[in-house]
């Protein structure tokens, strides 16, 4: 059901209408998350596992993880991202990234805390925020720039001022793909330094960048190690979110504070699965260069047909699985526009999940089969150049 709230300038009988005029579709593609059969995981995972299980792990391991595995992730995050830390006291396994999200969060928020976060951006973040019954305060992100995102400083210094003391975001960006320039967040971490204030850098995505775009690490800026709270791990990139995995990287006092959210919620990552990520980032080089260079090219693709289309303004996302279309019929509202293409057989998500800034655009999962992909792109046109030739 559309949000009454949320519904544009047609009625919901128009929508219905419109909605009725579509044939129920031959094929169908949920293209709100990557298809892992034609991107498996690495053929490591299953064999780590069934070893751990086997007898080569324990049952019952530390809440915050078993002291080998973190030993090894800790040295391949080194090796890799460059984040020196102490697997004893920095680190954590999670239940999946969105685990290490909850529990950084319950960390550092209470109903006497304002949380900062970008416009558009993960679409459960303020969610979570909510039910720990703090307030929210959103911040512009411009991604029109082909180049790289901006966020609005002067904004974020506004709600520091006010009082806001934690700052949540996704870096490369979810839901557009965008990237943070380096010298944004040095202007980012200069503010949170001088008024007192912690982050969270979602960086699910950071190795799956294309064009040899630049990354830089919040938690690497000065006076950021000690206020950072950074979330990794092997879901998306290397398909393995059926594990459920998640890695913190944060100062010893909040890895503290987050085990204690996580031995009253969740109690530890999968005793047997943690043994995956001993392989993580460091056999797995030549399997993500593969891959990201596929994924860049269902990129292209995407871009290129959505580009050859009058109905939407497409940004070039310099990382993540996810493109991040702007309907241009204003007519259309991204909600209309996802419940026709359900009705047509392509499942995606309304751009309004993200954000006020999110609304008229829609999600798209690129990790899709080149074919699928190609033949999703065809209907998600047809269909919203169909709406729009209504309008």
């Amino acid at each position: 059901m559309p949000d009454l709230a949320y519904a544009g300038n047609r009625s919901l009988r128009d929508l219905e209408r419109e909605l009725g005029r579509i044939q129920t579709p031959k094929q169908s593609w949920d293209l709100t998350g990557a298809d892992t059969h034609v991107f498996p995981p690495p053929e490591y995972a299953i064999k780590e596992m069934t070893r751990a299980a086997t007898g080569g792990g324990v049952t019952y391991t530390p809440y915050r993880g078993d002291p080998g595995v973190r030993e090894a992730v800790a040295a391949n995050i080194t090796a890799h991202l460059g984040m020196d830390l102490d697997p004893a006291t920095e680190l954590i396994l999670t239940p999946g990234t969105q685990s290490g999200l909850f529990a950084a969060l319950s960390a550092l928020v209470d109903e006497h805390v304002t949380v900062v976060l970008p416009d558009p951006d993960y679409l459960l973040t303020e969610r979570m925020v909510r039910y720990l019954r703090a307030d929210v305060v959103r911040v512009s992100m411009d991604f029109s720039n082909s180049v790289a995102p901006t966020l609005d400083l002067d904004a974020v210094e506004a709600a520091l001022h006010d009082g806001a003391r934690v700052f949540v975001f996704s870096n490369p960006n979810n839901p557009s793909g965008g990237v943070y320039e380096p010298q944004m967040l040095v202007g980012l971490a200069r503010l949170l330094v001088q008024y007192d204030a912690y982050a969270i850098a979602d960086q699910l995505y950071c190795r799956l960048l294309y064009d040899d775009t630049r990354y830089a690490h919040l938690r690497e800026m000065p006076g950021m190690a000690e206020r950072t709270i950074t979330l990794l791990g092997p879901s998306k990139t290397e398909s393995l979110s059926g594990y459920r995995l998640g890695v913190a990287v944060a100062p010893p006092a909040l890895i503290d504070a987050m085990e204690e959210v996580l031995c009253i919620s969740a109690m530890r990552a999968p005793a047997y699965a943690q043994h995956v990520l001993t392989r993580w980032m460091d056999l797995d080089i030549e399997l993500i260069n593969k891959r990201v260079g596929e994924y860049q090219s269902l990129r292209d693709l995407a871009v290129e047909k959505l580009r050859s289309s009058s109905a939407f303004e497409v940004y070039v996302p310099q990382g993540t699985s996810y493109v991040f279309p702007k309907i241009i019929d204003p007519e259309l509202t991204d909600q209309q526009v996802a419940a026709a293409l359900r009705r047509a057989g392509v499942v995606i998500n309304p751009g309004y999940q993200f954000g006020a800034c999110g609304r008229g655009h829609i999600r798209i999962c690129i990790a899709q089969g080149r074919q699928a992909l190609s033949d999703a792109h065809d209907t998600i046109i047809d269909v919203v150049e169909g709406l729009s030739s209504r309008s």
